[in-house]
Parts: C-alpha cells; sequence; structure tokens
C-alpha cells in the first residue's frame, strides 16, 4: 500500500490505522523526519521523502516500489484568493499541488492493478470545492472527482475500485479530528468496499444542524 501524504495530520492518523488493520504501508511526503518518526512508530514499513509535484521523484517513487495494490492519494494545498485576484499562476499552483502527482500516479499503477486483477485508488479531495473564494483550488479539487470517475468507469470489471473520500468541517455540524477518515478509509481500502466505485464519500461531520448546511474547510 502506498500513502501519499503520509507526514501530515490525517496521513498520520491513516498510517497508524491501516498498519494497525495489517496493512504493509509505505509513505512518501516531503517532510523526512515526519516519515523516520513513523517508521520507528511501526506505522509505516518504509519511506519515500520527496515532493511529488516533481515528475521525476514521481517516477523514482514509481521505480522504487512498483507493484502497489492500494494507493491513497493524500496530498494537496490550497490557496484562498477572490476570482478576480486569481491569476494563471495560482491555477498553475493548485494543479500542480493538486491534480497531477494523482493523475501520474494512477496513470502508473492502475495498469498493473488491472493485470493482477485487484486494486484500490483511494483520493482524498475536500468538500472546499464548492466554496467561494477558493476557485483554483476547487477547480482543481472538482476535477479529482472527475477524474476518478473516469477511471472507475474504465477500469470497472477488472478489479480496480476507484473513489474518492472527501472530508472537511462544517458550520453547522462539527470540526471532525484527523481520524475521523480513518473508518471511511478502511472500508474503501479493504474487500467491503470491492463492489463500490467511482463514488465520493463525504466525510463533513454534519448532524442536520441548521439543516445540515456545510461550510467545509478541508
Amino acid at each position: 500500500m502506498l500513502l501519499t501524504g503520509a507526514g501530515g495530520a490525517v496521513g498520520r492518523a491513516a498510517a497508524t490505522a491501516l498498519r494497525a488493520a495489517g496493512a504493509k504501508v509505505v509513505g512518501v511526503d516531503p517532510d523526512k523526519d515526519a516519515l523516520v518518526e513513523l517508521i520507528a512508530t511501526g506505522a509505516l514499513a518504509d519511506g519515500q521523502a520527496g515532493d511529488l509535484t516533481d515528475p521525476e521523484f514521481a517516477d523514482q517513487v514509481v521505480t522504487d516500489q512498483p507493484a502497489v495494490d492500494v494507493l491513497v492519494n493524500n496530498v494537496g494545498s490550497g490557496i484562498s484568493l477572490p476570482l478576480a485576484d486569481t491569476g494563471d499562476d495560482v491555477l498553475d499552483r493548485m494543479l500542480d499541488a493538486n491534480l497531477r502527482p494523482v493523475f501520474r500516479l494512477c496513470r502508473a499503477y492502475a495498469p498493473g492493478m488491472a493485470r493482477r486483477g485487484h486494486g484500490k485508488v483511494i483520493t482524498v479531495s475536500s468538500v472546499l470545492a464548492g466554496d467561494p473564494a477558493v476557485a483554483a483550488y476547487a477547480a482543481a479539487k472538482a476535477a479529482l472527482t472527475g477524474f476518478t470517475r473516469s477511471i472507475a468507469l474504465e477500469y470497472a470489471g477488472r478489479g480496480v475500485q476507484c473513489n474518492v473520500l472527501a472530508p472537511g468541517h462544517v458550520a453547522a455540524g462539527r470540526k471532525g479530528p484527523p481520524d475521523a477518515l480513518t473508518g471511511p478509509l478502511l472500508f474503501l481500502a479493504s474487500g467491503m468496499s470491492d463492489h463500490v466505485t467511482g463514488q465520493v464519500l463525504v466525510v463533513d461531520g454534519v448532524d442536520g444542524v441548521d439543516g445540515g448546511v456545510s461550510g467545509s474547510r478541508g
């Protein structure tokens, strides 16, 4: 199993839960110290430090980890700006940070999963993809949903399930802790979700207060 963004709060919680469930997890993150710590605690079996926005590093990850049965895309960043102030450079940064690393890794790993007849692709997006003042970030995150649904259809019937987890906090619900995603993630990574593909699983803590209108910051 390959987990990107392993050094962040969500990644750490995910690595710990996945390892406890018996998975051999290899983590990728720019923070080498975080990876060393997670390996020392046993949450990760191994790690690779680097920036997945760099195509050469992404290629190196694939070379070093050529056969992955579960790919968890948990990497990205956001910028909040009014649309009028959002230049093409900001859009490019958001696509580079949020979409292109996922595209590259899926392109590298999904065909092998299909050849072996089993595999899971889980991409962490955000319910923020529908909020104001984050146009470039929202465009990149929303693109992840369309991309995931497309590859889910492409690999349907070949043993590969591709789904999106969309976390966030809410104005009318409650803000979730970093481990709020671990239950849904374990479900999507396991055989329990073998007939679930092309779906967006929202995990934002909405509890129906004030009609359950979400105002996410995920």
